[in-house]
Formats: C-alpha cells, sequence, structure tokens
C-alpha cells in the first residue's frame, strides 16, 4: 500500500510518470476547488487524460481555508480517510494530489498523518525520494502552423519553402530534439467565420504556390489536432533575423528535420519550452530510433 502526496506545481511530469508505469495507481484530487492556471491540471482536464483513474475528493479531503488564509481543516475528514482506506485495501496505490509547492505547509500533510493513524501498514512516499523520469523537450504551437511545421515535404512540394522557423518574443539555450505540441487555440485569423480555412491569405503571401498549399491543408479546424504532440524535430538555432519568408522576429526558433508522428498523442502544453517525461513518448521516439535504423542500413 503506497502513497505519494505531490504537488502539481513542481511534481507534475513525476506524477504524468508514475500514471502512466503504474497500472494500479489512481490520482486522488484532494483541492477543495479543482482549479488551475496551470494547463491541464483542471478537474475537466484531468478527467480527460486519465478518465477513471482520477477521483476528486476535494468535498472530503479539501482545506476549507484554503482561500482565506485560515488554519488547515479538512472538510469531512472521517469520510475522505475511509474512503481512501477502501482504495488501498482494494489494491490500488494512491498519488494525492494538490498544488502546493511545499508539502510543509500543505493540508496533504495533515491528509497523511491522518491516514497513518488510521492505517500504520501504508508506506508513504515523498517525490524527493523517487528518481526523476527522464525528459524530452517540447514546444507548443497553435495550428494550423503545427501542422505546417512537421510537414515540410508538403510546402516543397507546391514550390514554397519549408516553415522551419518557429517565432517567439523569447529566446532559449537549449538546442536538441524538440517535440512538437499543437496548442489547445488555432489562429482565428488562419480560419473563415464557418471555421474553414482561409485559403485566401495563402494565395495573397505566396501566390500560386500558395494556392496549392491551401488546397492541400486540412480545410476545417476540427481537422487540426489540438492539445497534443503531433510532431518532432530537431532545435538547431535561435535566429533574431534572417531572410526567411516565415521569421517576423523577435526570435526565430530554427528547426530542421520536422516530421509527424502519428497517432497524435494528447497531452498538455506549457509556455516556453517545456519537459514532457520520456515514458509519456516513448512508443514513438522508438519508431523514431527504428526508422533511422532502418535508413543507415540500406
Amino acid at each position: 500500500m503506497k502513497v505519494y502526496p505531490c504537488g502539481y506545481s513542481v511534481y507534475g511530469a513525476l506524477i504524468d510518470s508514475l500514471i502512466r508505469e503504474t497500472p494500479h495507481l489512481l490520482l486522488i484530487d484532494t483541492r477543495q476547488s479543482p482549479r488551475s492556471r496551470i494547463a491541464g491540471w483542471s478537474q475537466a482536464a484531468l478527467e480527460r487524460r486519465f478518465g477513471q483513474r482520477y477521483r476528486w475528493a476535494g468535498r472530503y479531503l479539501g482545506n476549507v481555508n484554503y482561500a482565506n488564509a485560515g488554519p488547515i481543516k479538512l472538510a469531512d475528514p472521517v469520510t475522505g480517510i475511509r474512503g481512501l482506506i477502501r482504495y488501498l485495501r482494494e489494491g490500488y496505490d494512491l498519488i494525492l494530489l494538490c498544488g502546493c509547492r511545499e508539502y510543509e505547509q500543505c493540508h496533504l500533510r495533515v491528509i497523511v498523518e491522518l491516514l497513518c493513524q488510521h492505517l500504520p501498514a501504508v508506506e508513504i512516499i515523498h517525490p524527493e525520494m523517487l528518481q526523476a523520469p527522464e525528459m524530452v523537450k517540447c514546444l507548443s504551437v497553435r495550428q494550423p502552423f503545427a501542422w505546417l511545421l512537421t510537414h515540410p515535404d508538403v510546402l516543397a512540394g507546391c514550390g514554397i519553402e519549408p516553415k522551419c522557423i518557429e517565432n517567439r518574443d523569447w529566446s532559449t539555450r537549449y538546442r536538441g530534439p524538440l517535440l512538437i505540441h499543437a496548442g489547445s487555440q488555432v489562429d482565428r485569423e488562419m480560419f473563415n467565420e464557418d471555421r474553414t480555412l482561409d485559403r485566401a491569405y495563402w494565395a495573397y503571401k505566396f501566390g500560386v504556390a500558395g494556392e496549392a498549399l491551401a488546397e492541400t491543408m486540412p480545410q476545417t479546424q476540427q481537422e487540426y489536432a489540438t492539445k497534443a504532440i503531433v510532431g518532432m524535430a530537431e532545435l538547431v538555432d535561435v535566429v533574431q533575423c534572417g531572410t526567411s519568408p516565415w521569421f517576423v522576429g523577435q526570435y526565430g526558433l530554427v528547426l530542421q528535420h520536422a516530421h509527424p508522428i502519428e497517432p497524435v498523442l494528447n497531452y498538455p502544453g506549457r509556455l516556453m519550452v517545456f519537459d514532457v517525461p520520456r515514458s509519456a513518448v516513448a512508443q514513438a521516439l522508438e519508431q523514431e530510433c527504428n526508422a533511422e535504423s532502418k535508413v543507415r542500413n540500406r
């Protein structure tokens, strides 16, 4: 019987890794209000990601004083602790979820102390006791630009310089493999009011070649994957000037060897270059290695 008290603001990647690697693990959300400013950690987002393995227990284990700086007070600790014990005796291990950075200041500490009083045999495993999961860097891009980044062969076939630049108002020192994530929002300026692709934009930007590109691209917003890892590339440089038709400044992240992955992998995005546990994309990375091996052996 194992219990992992985790604050997702610090250990989000570890939580993802634990759930993917441990089939009998449940995610018990102990927040009184299961909302979050961090993408992917609201109740609705967690239900989409983890299905029945996610359980909201805030009505019992939430801190009723979380918003008013009062002392920690659990809503209904008797019922809440009884529920945790039932899960553990049914053979599940548990992640107790909150957003706090400091365990000693969090109501998770109170929950764990009560649980240990009623079930001394339970093993409490704090995140710092575990080996951090191996990570892969990722960049979130709005559609349809994520699609354009990961289909350079399509652009080249239309006579257009592939989109090897992703524009940002920030820079990064990172260089190396990079997952391409399609963000939760599409760029609405690229679509008409009926959510079909604005083909006139591409004709204006690239002329006849742009018309050919627009003919080839997915035609509706619904056809573009969102909230998912859709491709891979290599981040080789960051520039502040350039002749690429895709560069609009302030910084241009220069990508090479971009290509899509199929099927896409549902995953929440974040700002900047962010980490994704390697276990979350292990199958896609294995396929990538196999493909490279076949090319070398030809």
